[in-house]
């Protein structure tokens, strides 16, 4: 079966956490945020993100693939939007190709998270997937 004939959701996305946006000298509240969204991710059912720390930073990396949207698709925005409601200041996205999202089957979506609230875009960078990845048939 080709690519093209495929039904699939490709999910890549990333998620720096911050508590603010407003320039502060320190986060007091870093430890009880990080907290708070390691105990949303233990409450998840289906997708269960890695919360990692790098040079004082911490953040999220996620993928997923799936024949079609489902709940753990539907999970990963859920999730993603508490992020920013826990840490107003998190920052990131998510690339998302569904096949099945009428008018878009030939593009990804983007969804940034920014001050607290999530936005979608146009992807121009890897859109329309052909001719820019694939050819066409």
């Amino acid at each position: 079966m080709e690519r093209g004939e495929m039904r699939m959701i490709e999910l890549h996305g990333w998620v720096t956490i911050r508590e603010t946006y407003k320039v502060i000298a320190e986060e007091d509240n870093e430890d009880v945020i990080i907290d708070k969204i390691k105990s949303e991710i233990n409450n998840l059912e289906w997708f269960k993100p890695r919360l990692k720390a790098l040079n004082g930073e911490w953040f999220l990396e996620f993928t997923l693939f799936a024949n079609r949207h489902n709940a753990q698709t539907e999970e990963v925005f859920k999730f993603y939007t508490r992020i920013g409601e826990l840490a107003e200041g998190s920052y990131g996205l998510i690339y998302l190709y569904d096949d099945e999202t009428e008018g878009r089957e030939n593009q990804f979506q983007v969804f940034v998270l920014s001050r607290g609230s999530v936005k979608e875009f146009s992807d121009f960078y890897l859109s329309p997937i052909v001719p820019t990845i694939e050819d066409a048939e």
